[in-house]
């Protein structure tokens, strides 16, 4: 079991500001969410857990610069515990045309990771390659979708006011399995239960359920679920993880405004 998988989806939700024409704007900002596991099923081999993510995104000249931290510590059986410390960092270009990726990662319970890639979008497809001990090359289909791509069709879904959305999505925080069919299930617009954040505090979300299945998979059930609150800034107020037999539950702490670079 890897933790570390929900992040990079996570990510896709925190970033854009999208407005009524469903054009978008990055919003350049730093936030920080507490994490706690919960709702612990007696097949699980945790006892309980904490944490905290620490997430940045910068609009630069050509995209965005997005990076995030966490570090989560694991409660097992007879006071033992287990720490687990990633740092996921990305790029994606305005046009959505280009991708690069790395991780580094370390933990008690899966070893170390570390690798970094790229991927770009052709005439003829989408190719890149994935490097860590050895340099190993990637190539899908047309009908993939980036992260910036995907998340654009969701919002303006949420917009126009219709409540479901599937598309196959590229994901570079897994070295293994990058495309993962996304089924997004849209709720009914309603007011935060944030309170006391700075710029947030009476805002509207929506409320989204994310189900992500293997892409040749058969099965009906999703490997896991991603519950979100969302607002029109692209700000995610709260999310919770649901991974069967435990769920990560992450509450927004603090949240700050960043500059965008200036470009001549």
């Amino acid at each position: 079991m890897s933790i570390n998988k929900y992040i990079y989806f996570f990510i896709l939700f925190l970033i854009y500001n999208i407005n009524v024409a469903s054009s978008a704007q990055l919003l350049s900002h730093k936030a920080t969410y507490n994490l706690n596991i919960q709702n612990i099923k007696d097949n699980s081999f945790l006892e309980g857990g904490q944490g905290q993510t620490f997430f940045e995104i910068v609009e630069n000249c050509d995209g965005w610069n997005i990076k995030e931290d966490y570090v989560l510590i694991y409660q097992l059986p007879n006071q033992k515990t287990a720490n687990s410390f990633s740092s996921y960092s990305t790029f994606e270009n305005f046009l959505g045309t280009n991708h690069s990726f790395e991780l580094n990662e370390k933990s008690q319970f899966s070893g170390e990771k570390s690798y970094q890639g790229f991927i770009e979008k052709n005439k003829k497809g989408i190719s890149g390659s994935i490097i860590s001990s050895s340099i190993k090359k990637l190539n899908f289909k047309k009908n993939i979708l980036f992260p910036i791509e995907h998340l654009l069709e969701l919002i303006k879904t949420a917009k126009l006011g219709k409540k479901i959305l599937t598309k196959k999505v590229f994901f570079g925080n897994e070295d293994e399995e990058f495309i993962k069919i996304v089924s997004a299930f849209i709720g009914q617009i309603r007011n935060t239960t944030l309170k006391g954040v700075k710029n947030l505090d009476g805002k509207m979300v929506w409320p989204i359920k994310v189900a992500f299945y293997r892409e040749k998979s058969k099965q009906e059930n999703p490997e896991y679920e991603i519950y979100l609150e969302i607002d029109d800034l692209g700000v995610v107020h709260s999310y919770k993880v649901d991974y069967g037999n435990f769920e990560i539950k992450a509450l927004l702490e603090k949240f700050e405004l960043l500059p965008k670079t200036t470009c001549k």
